[in-house]
């Protein structure tokens, strides 16, 4: 049996916040787009490493063709293409203190996207910094084969706005995201992850200009559920297995516009949705762990629909 601290060790595990701020347009929410990137934690989601810091480094890749309308077909927004390459940059700090039995830690997270959108015959690229993460407190709890965390991840508008682009690495507003992330790791490899999160937007005061919001009026992006997940078996040394991620806007989109929230109004808020799944593989190379993994998007309602590659690399500094 592999106890938890020496797969923590191994895996270099690290469970909270999300990855990338903005490496999709920001279109249900504000232009179908979110802070969390959706799907990058999936396996070793919910348990705190041990004391020390870690390196972590994501890159992804997301390539869409289509945004759908509420019902989840295609062309909502015509001839819609998108295409997004990130490297994320993120330390976890864990302390040696304890409060209320967890493990207390720290995070931060910074992003540089590169981000090419169309609609139709409108184009627009755009690369630079994104928005930045910041995990004042972590707290991670570790029982036989059960694990826990707990967080609030704050995103902070740090990157490239212009309510006039279509693409924007920025959203322009803060969002603050509570988290709880679970853990199974009985005998024999088997695992599985779940990491919860729920996003309270922020308004952006420079609404994004579009059909929706042709005056570009103070917008609010309704709040979202999502959750990543990950089911795997080690295999040697080798952890194989499928992750994903669930996606539901709860409240509808809100701008200051009486015309334009009536058109919000009738389109029911807004309110996206999505589910992705795909294979995940992690690789273990001394002390640095890498994970693999492809999700296809199965569902995107007011959201754009396509796929995602991940490449993530953990290496504990110290």
């Amino acid at each position: 049996m592999t106890t938890f601290r020496t797969a923590t060790r191994r895996w270099a595990l690290s469970c909270v916040a999300g990855a990338l701020g903005c490496a999709a347009p920001a279109m249900a929410t504000e232009t179908g787009g979110s802070d969390y990137p959706q799907g990058p934690e999936g396996f070793t989601a919910g348990a705190l490493p041990p004391p020390g810091t870690y390196f972590l480094n994501y890159v992804e890749h997301y390539t869409a063709g289509r945004f759908n309308d509420g019902n989840g077909h295609a062309g909502f927004f015509p001839d819609f293409q998108v295409a997004a390459t990130a490297d994320v940059l993120r330390v976890v700090q864990v302390d040696k203190i304890t409060v209320l039995g967890a493990s207390v830690g720290h995070a931060v997270i910074l992003p540089v996207v590169d981000l090419s959108v169309g609609i139709g015959t409108a184009h627009d690229r755009r690369s630079g910094i994104g928005d930045m993460t910041l995990t004042p407190l972590i707290l991670g709890w570790h029982g036989k084969s059960l694990h826990a965390v707990a967080a609030l991840d704050i995103y902070a508008p740090t990157g490239a706005y212009s309510q006039n682009r279509l693409a924007n690495i920025g959203r322009n507003a803060w969002a603050a995201e509570p988290v709880l992330a679970l853990a199974y790791y009985p005998k024999g490899g088997f695992t599985v992850d779940v990491k919860l999160m729920y996003d309270f937007n922020g308004t952006n005061r420079q609404g994004n200009i579009n059909p929706l919001n042709p005056t570009g009026a103070d917008y609010r992006s309704g709040q979202e559920f999502h959750a990543d997940f990950a089911v795997g078996q080690q295999v040697g040394k080798v952890q194989l297995g499928v992750s994903g991620y669930v996606y539901r806007q709860t409240t509808g989109d809100k701008v200051a516009n009486a015309a334009a929230q009536a058109t919000l109004d009738a389109l029911g808020g807004l309110k996206g949705k999505a589910f992705a799944l795909g294979p995940s593989a992690h690789l273990n190379l001394g002390k640095v762990m890498l994970i693999g993994t492809y999700q296809h998007e199965f569902q995107a309602d007011y959201r754009p629909q396509g796929d995602k590659f991940w490449v993530k690399a953990v290496i504990p500094l110290r």
